[in-house]
């Protein structure tokens, strides 16, 4: 049986057993059974001619046959074995594919945990993580980085593994990172509740004045006036900011809604502050003027050792949540915050508060603050010389 001619092909059958055959191409010869399946009519290649003998192929047709004879989808059992195979990387760079409501920060998070305490997976078929490697890797992080660490690797493998898992008709071995729910070796992680005490809000206030990077002084207390998560306000450009209005956007937020608000006086004179500095586009440039602002951890340390206490970025947005509470209403709370509402949750669908309803209260929170940090010593008043008048 001869080659066919560049561009054609030609399928030739068995004459004793029904459904097998040959296709010639200008190129190879390549064994096939075709059969209707369900009114479907279907074909499976069985190998190249050269690469398995014509008797091979034969007996492997054989079985073919029987296996479609009996509801077997040949085609996908065929591509589920190839895809068993399918690599840790792999499975994880067809995830962002799929996946594309991601925000780059959570895809940089994902990447960054595996790069960092999973590499060693990457290249091994991820049917071959065993429950057993889990449990170790799962402890090995925890002392290398902490628990918290240990637990954000191994429900990220897990969310990985579950998408492998679909991809392949759940044909995988149960999930590994079970194990750590079976044997309880999850970490109980306590939230988070630190914050600057009302107490130490005076002592904390006068230190980051005194900082000899106007940047980060005016972002921290920014953080502290206005409750903004780290990224929203370190990422807010001056296209954002309207001074003629006295309102600015936050729109890098967690739940993806852009927070308009309105400054309050000592707000507004924050960020005229920050134009008579600017340097870039952002309203809290990056070292050397390039970009936003990113770390401002050593001016942060300079702050702690000043005044002995110890707080985080995100410190300061529980420490407005906590200052304001009770100043402000719940609803009003949310607003300000950016929570949304729970679908169920009616009464809050009619509390619609536009920026300019929101600036008598923005104000009220800022004089509430102001109090609390303002000077006990008589006759001293807050640090405000150093902004430009009106």
């Amino acid at each position: 049986m001869a080659l066919a001619d560049k561009g054609e092909q030609t399928d030739y059958f068995d004459t004793e057993l029904k459904g097998f055959g040959c296709r010639v191409s200008a190129s190879a010869k390549t064994y096939f059974v075709l059969k209707r399946v369900n009114g479907k009519l279907t074909r499976v290649t069985v190998g190249r001619h050269g690469v398995i003998t014509a008797e091979q192929a034969r007996k492997d047709a054989i079985d073919i046959l029987s296996d479609l004879g009996k509801g077997v989808d040949v085609n996908r059992e065929k591509a589920r074995a190839r895809e068993k195979g399918i690599t840790v990387a792999k499975v994880l760079e067809r995830y962002f594919i799929a996946r594309q409501e991601l925000k780059p920060r959570t895809v940089t998070t994902y990447q960054d945990l595996f790069r960092l305490y999973l590499s060693d997976w990457m290249n091994r078929p991820i049917e071959e993580i065993t429950r057993e490697a889990v449990a170790e890797r799962h402890l090995k992080v925890a002392k290398q980085a902490g628990k918290a660490a240990a637990n954000n690797v191994m429900r990220t493998f897990r969310a990985i593994y579950n998408f492998a898992n679909e991809l392949l008709d759940d044909s995988l071995p149960v999930n590994p990172v079970k194990r750590l729910s079976n044997t309880r070796q999850w970490f109980t992680i306590e939230r988070r509740q630190t914050l600057v005490e009302e107490s130490d809000l005076r002592k904390w206030f006068e230190a980051v004045n005194t900082l000899d990077n106007p940047t980060i002084r005016d972002y921290l207390l920014l953080l502290l006036f206005t409750g903004a998560r780290r990224t929203e306000m370190a990422t807010l450009p001056w296209e954002d900011v309207d001074m003629a209005n006295k309102t600015f956007v936050l729109t890098k937020t967690k739940n993806g809604k852009p927070l308009p608000l309105p400054m309050s006086d000592y707000i507004y004179q924050l960020f005229k502050s920050r134009l008579a500095l600017r340097e870039n586009d952002c309203v809290f440039p990056g070292r050397g003027g390039k970009g936003h602002l990113v770390e401002p951890r050593k001016q942060m340390e300079k702050v702690t050792e000043q005044t002995g206490i110890t707080f985080t970025v995100h410190d300061m947005r529980r420490t407005y949540t906590s200052t304001i509470d009770g100043i402000v209403g719940y609803y009003e709370l949310k607003r300000l915050l950016n929570h949304s509402a729970k679908a169920d949750d009616v009464t809050a669908g009619y509390v619609v508060k536009n920026i300019e309803k929101l600036r008598p209260l923005m104000q009220k929170v800022t004089d509430h603050i102001l109090t609390l940090v303002q000077s006990r010593e008589p006759g001293k008043i807050l640090p405000l010389n150093r902004l430009p008048a009106d």
